[in-house]
This record gives C-alpha cells, structure tokens and sequence, in this order.
C-alpha cells in the first residue's frame, strides 16, 4: 500500500521541496517510464489499433501484451517491476529513493530477462558511484537497457525496428 511518507508542511510548500527527492530523479524516472509505456502501445496497436488502448493502465497494457505472447511473462514481470518504481514517486509523498534502491531496481530486472552488459545490480552502492557516477549514471543505465529490452522485443514480434535505419 502506497502512503505518504510524512505529512505536507508549509515549508515543503514554500520551499519547492514539493517533489521531494532529487528533480533529476523524478525526472530520468519519468521519462524512462513514459517511453517505455510509448514502446508497449505500439505493440498493442499492432492488433488492437482503437483509442481505448491510451485508457488502459500500465499493468493491463503489460498483461494484454502477455496474454497475446507478446511478451514473455518475465517482460512482464520487468516491466511492472519498472512500473511500481516509478510508482512509488508518483503516488508516496516525500518518496526518497536510494542508491542501494537503484541497485536492487537494476538486480531485479536482470532476474527477469533484461541484459545488463556489466550486471550493475551486482555492484556495491560505492563501486556503482565510481564506475557510473552514482544515482543518475545507475538510472541511466536501467533505462537504456530495459527500453532497449522493450525495443527489442517490439520488433521480434514483427513491428518497427527501432535499431534499423
């Protein structure tokens, strides 16, 4: 269950401090999370080309696509995985996120299919900060492999190749 992490306080408002963890986060998160969502309607219009596809939420889109063989039940999983992360930012006032969250995030979605090239996940929250910088440099990278995974997985299933020129 989703909660506010503490009460909205008059400073918070004042401040700008409204989103509460880092903007940059929020926004790489959010922006990751909508392209991925973008890639998953393109697989559904493939064969159900109507409106009504943009009202689904993100975890009925995922579901379609799996009940369809689309995508395996592991992209799913990936891909609800990213969903609840995001998630949490949206809907938990005052969501902090660590880097040790980051990590856990990336493991998670390495368990279900989607190819890390050097397997970020498994690295310490220090080894992470030295080789891709720290939160933002992980985030990054879950990003660009999943939408990749996603991408992917678009044109296995006869749809655009967003590889090819």
């Amino acid at each position: 269950m989703r909660k506010p992490s503490r009460k909205v306080e008059l400073d918070d408002i004042i401040s700008n401090q409204i989103l509460g963890d880092d903007p940059e986060v929020i926004a790489l998160v959010m922006m990751i999370h909508l392209a991925l969502e973008a890639i998953l309607i393109e697989l559904i219009s493939a064969f159900r080309p109507d409106d009504k596809i943009y009202k689904l939420s993100f975890p009925a889109k995922t579901d379609l696509l799996q009940k369809q063989g689309l995508i395996s039940s592991h992209d799913q999983s990936a891909f609800d995985r990213l969903n609840d992360f995001r998630n949490d930012f949206a809907h938990i006032f005052g969501h902090r996120v660590t880097l040790s969250d980051a990590l856990t995030l990336a493991r998670d979605l390495e368990r279900d299919g989607v190819d890390f090239s050097d397997s970020v996940g498994h690295y310490t929250p220090e080894q992470a900060t030295e080789y891709y910088g720290g939160m933002l440099g992980v985030l990054e990278e879950v990003g660009w492999c999943i939408l990749f995974h996603a991408a992917y997985c678009l044109s296995e299933t006869g749809g655009r190749d967003i590889f090819g020129p």
